[in-house]
């Protein structure tokens, strides 16, 4: 093909026909123009694909956390769920008025407590309860692993679905928002306060061993037991709400990259 041009060029050069040359070179400029436009557009169309691959790619990453997210919310429902229900049933059983939290979903988890929480006394009940009365709100560890990736990679701004992008940002904000460092801290303070205070108070660990022969006749003798009783059942209630909110989230995002990744 550059051969053949080339002889067409000569030959106008040979006949000096210059109209019909400059009307052949304006010709092949603009097929060489045409070239490279379409040069650019297929290269642009490979790059293009080559990057809606690496952004499905890193949905399924994203995926992949939001699952194991998922399951730490289920625990920290569990143990948060088990946390405020048996405060409650201690103060129920200490004969104290207290403002009950908003319904929470019944642990489904039995590494806590076996079958169904008792009406009556119990006090393997009563001793497990006071052993996770410190425990429940430094577990949260958000998996972050593929949102850092999908960010130092530049591709989030690439995602062409704004519901998804809007979710994806609103789960990482509330998280953010309810289980900062600094929220976390605190309530951690708290636990470590009542610890503190029955172990200053009474010689008592409920981590390791509770060693009071009637820890409901304490309950109900001791108001700065009940204060903390009832300021941690209901931080546990609320503790749980959240985490049944992120986990919903969580998941109503996996729906929406699974469709976006089918399409």
């Amino acid at each position: 093909m550059i051969r053949y041009f080339r002889k067409v060029r000569l030959q106008f050069l040979k006949e000096n026909n210059t109209g019909k040359y400059l009307k052949y070179a304006i010709g092949e400029i603009v097929l060489v123009m045409i070239g490279i436009l379409l040069a650019l557009q297929v290269n642009n169309w490979n790059e293009g694909r080559k990057k809606q691959v690496l952004i499905k790619s890193q949905l399924l990453n994203l995926v992949a956390s939001l699952r194991s997210d998922s399951i730490m919310w289920s625990r920290t429902m569990n143990v948060n769920e088990f946390r405020s229900s048996s405060i409650e049933y201690l103060l129920e059983k200490a004969d104290q008025t207290f403002n009950a939290g908003p319904s929470l979903p019944k642990a489904d988890s039995t590494f806590i407590w076996q079958g169904p929480y008792p009406d009556s006394l119990d006090l393997k009940f009563i001793r497990k309860s006071f052993s996770w009365f410190t425990r429940g709100f430094n577990n949260v560890v958000v998996d972050r692993t593929a949102l850092n990736e999908i960010n130092n990679l530049g591709l989030y701004s690439e995602i062409k679905n704004d519901p998804l992008k809007r979710k994806i940002h609103d789960y990482y904000a509330v998280i953010d928002f309810h289980f900062g460092d600094l929220n976390i801290q605190n309530r951690v303070n708290m636990q470590d306060e009542f610890n503190d205070f029955l172990r200053d108070s009474y010689n008592v660990n409920p981590e390791l061993k509770l060693d009071i022969a009637d820890p409901i006749e304490l309950i109900k003798n001791d108001k700065g037991i009940i204060l903390r009783l009832k300021t941690i059942s209901s931080e546990a209630n609320w503790h749980c709400l959240q985490a049944v909110n992120a986990k919903n989230m969580a998941q109503e995002i996996i729906e929406m990259i699974e469709h976006e990744i089918a399409q």
